[in-house]
């Protein structure tokens, strides 16, 4: 007999952050089953105490088929996945049981909050994830890292929704992950060899370029953010099309290209007027070309923003002041 929700996820060496997470999940998950690929540390001593179903397997350099290994255990009508270093929101776990009573989707994005390092321009980054979906046999992860089921849910018919459930993510304010390995290092090697299987895949360009930007190679960055414009990317989605913009517009002023910093910052605005970021490159791009009303303008909009994540709040305050003195305002 089936269960309500499976939570699903895949470990290695997350004994600092799997105990809050798993407590996080307590009264919506109706069994736990996570796919250890490897600890030495106590995690997975830690995920038996919370009376998780463990699974061992040995790590391939795949998170979809370490993903697809964790659903093929589950036995509830819906999967729950989390990240060891992510935690659902009080709000979102008193939520999940009516969200999925009362729709007929088959699966819904929810908001990751990925807590950024203190020394980033935003305090974080939301990104609408398809986290929770019917436990059905052809719904399954595709991509070797930063895997996807989204396309696996419409491709056989089903309806993903978009909700306000939030899970909120704290690894990338850390570069090591699963205790030692170096983030970056290890997502690069992965995407560098499935794109030798697939050259022309937009998907896997762009995490390549949002990858070396992290590592601070921003030149082979930029390229390969290029690159994903050459090829077919509307299939891509609209959240992720936004963050490319706005990689690319941060990426462009930073080599002092302002009108390239300003076309891309406005592109990333046509996907979600009320990015913080896009607005102030925008903004700094407009004013490093002069077009000082245009770019009082646009940091007056991150003003009425209100809920912007931008750690700048007093360095946005006096470019306004300067721009008035200029104006005359």
């Amino acid at each position: 007999m089936q269960t309500g929700v499976s939570l699903c996820m895949i470990v290695r060496n997350e004994a600092e952050y799997l105990d809050a997470c798993l407590k996080s999940a307590d009264g919506v998950a109706d069994e736990m089953i996570i796919v250890d690929t490897g600890s030495t540390d106590s995690t997975v001593e830690i995920a038996r105490r919370h009376r998780a179903r463990v699974v061992t397997c040995s790590w391939a350099n795949d998170f979809s088929a370490a993903r697809n290994l964790s659903l093929e255990s589950a036995t509830g009508n819906w999967i729950l996945v989390l990240d060891a270093d992510e935690e659902l929101s009080r709000q979102s776990r008193e939520k999940i049981p009516d969200v999925i009573r009362t729709s007929h989707a088959d699966g819904f994005e929810v908001i990751v909050r990925s807590e950024m390092p203190e020394t980033d321009v935003m305090k974080y980054e939301d990104m609408m994830i398809v986290r929770l979906f019917r436990n059905r046999k052809n719904y399954r992860y595709a991509m070797p890292v930063h895997e996807q089921i989204r396309g696996s849910i419409e491709k056989n018919g089903g309806k993903i929704e978009r909700s306000d459930l939030l899970i909120v993510h704290h690894g990338y304010s850390k570069k090591l992950v699963q205790g030692t390995v170096d983030r970056g290092k290890r997502n690069l090697e992965i995407l560098q060899k499935a794109l030798l299987h697939s050259a022309d895949d937009p998907y896997l360009h762009y995490q390549t370029g949002v990858t070396l930007m992290s590592m601070g190679r921003k030149e082979e960055a930029y390229s390969e953010m290029k690159r994903v414009l050459t090829l077919d990317c509307a299939g891509m989605g609209s959240a992720i099309l936004e963050r490319l913009f706005m990689k690319m517009s941060q990426l462009a002023l930073e080599r002092n290209e302002n009108d390239d910093a300003v076309m891309y910052a406005r592109r990333c605005l046509d996907y979600n007027p009320a990015n913080g970021i896009a607005m102030y490159v925008a903004a700094v791009g407009l004013l490093s070309m002069n077009r000082i009303t245009d770019g009082y303008q646009m940091l007056l909009k991150i003003r009425e923003n209100g809920g912007s994540n931008l750690r700048l709040d007093i360095q946005l305050e006096h470019l306004i002041k300067a721009c008035k003195e200029l104006l005359k305002i």
